[in-house]
């Protein structure tokens, strides 16, 4: 199974899409419980399709992208259940499709193929929050885009267009959840590492980030919504309150990561007893572990209950998982690791 997924055909691509849609599809079709994550956006949305202005007519905590983004789905349908669900398995598809694609191009693993893409998505079956739409999920689809804008594509360093673009990026991230703001932590590392000028570099990673920071605060200014955008948005993270608390209980999401974080360890193991022989490989190693520092930083900022937290931790583990699934002195071993995984799943 592995080894028909380490080919970079296109016919692979195919079957993971329809092994993901024999999957999902059924479990979407019995149906999966309305979520309380789910009442709130399906509410949201509807007052603001209404015509609520939210932080003036509408007071609640969530953040001002992924508001628009629910008032636009029920723009389309009343109360669409169905294209919430939707629209999240293709953003779970995206996310998974997009980092395969940004590590085959960058040549961080010898191996190229679609095992990433089948890990993204093997451990986000984990839990159904996944297949729920959250602000979190929203947000970690710009973050994952952001990557690409992150590696400079000559020895030269950075374009300075794609580090704007990345600051941008996750900018619209933190628009949807402000915790993804931490992402600037792996960006700041990375301008560290490949940039020259890591100094020039980082102000143009932060411009990029407060742009659409200052157009929407302008929006909300001139609607005279502006205090209701600090109190509601942004204090209670900056206060270390915990806004939007209607995922799983933590004790029930410490049990979903024991799986995960099982892996992650072996991945983490196999990881570094591997030689690797490019120094930018070596270095994406290391950014993929600030990476790694910054999702539990996220994690702890939504205080590891937010709906969705474990996509957070989906990108390293995606990619030290690709060291776990390499060639092994025993070639059936990596096989009857995955059959294991998969049993468990």
């Amino acid at each position: 199974m592995l080894r028909f997924f380490k080919s970079p055909l296109s016919t692979r691509l195919i079957t993971l899409l329809v092994l993901v849609l024999a999957v999902r599809l059924p479990l979407l079709w019995l149906g999966v419980p309305l979520t309380a994550a789910e009442l709130r956006a399906l509410l949201i949305g509807e007052r603001m399709h209404a015509g609520a202005l939210l932080y003036h007519d509408l007071y609640d905590s969530t953040a001002p992208l992924s508001a628009v983004v629910f008032a636009a789905l029920d723009l389309i349908a009343s109360r669409p259940l169905w294209l919430y669900r939707i629209l999240a398995l293709a953003l779970l598809l995206f996310q998974a499709l997009r980092l395969n694609l940004v590590l085959n191009r960058a040549d961080v693993h010898p191996e190229r193929g679609y095992v990433a893409a089948l890990t993204y998505l093997l451990v986000a079956s984990v839990t159904a929050e996944l297949d729920t739409l959250s602000p979190l999920l929203l947000g970690h689809t710009f973050i994952v885009t952001a990557l690409s804008a992150l590696l400079p594509t000559t020895r030269e360093g950075y374009d300075n267009r794609r580090l704007f673009r990345a600051g941008f990026l996750t900018g619209l991230a933190a628009l949807c959840y402000l915790p993804l703001a931490l992402f600037l932590l792996v960006g700041l590392f990375a301008v560290i590492i490949f940039a020259a000028n890591s100094f020039r570099s980082f102000l143009l990673l932060l411009c990029g980030f407060f742009f659409p920071y200052i157009v929407v605060a302008t929006f909300f200014l001139y609607t005279e919504s502006l205090p209701g955008f600090v109190q509601f948005h942004l204090r209670p993270t900056l206060q270390g309150l915990v806004a939007g608390t209607d995922g799983l209980p933590l004790w029930v999401q410490l049990r979903l990561l024991i799986l995960p974080g099982a892996i992650l360890l072996l991945a983490l193991a196999r990881t570094f007893t591997t030689s690797l022989g490019l120094v930018f490989q070596v270095k994406f190693r290391q950014l993929m572990l600030v990476w790694l520092l910054a999702s539990g930083l996220m994690m702890a900022a939504g205080g590891g209950v937010a709906p969705g937290t474990l996509v957070l931790a989906l990108p390293p583990l995606t990619y030290f998982g690709l060291f776990l699934w390499q060639k092994a002195p025993r070639p059936w071993v990596p096989d009857v690791l995955l059959l294991v995984v998969l049993g468990v799943f």
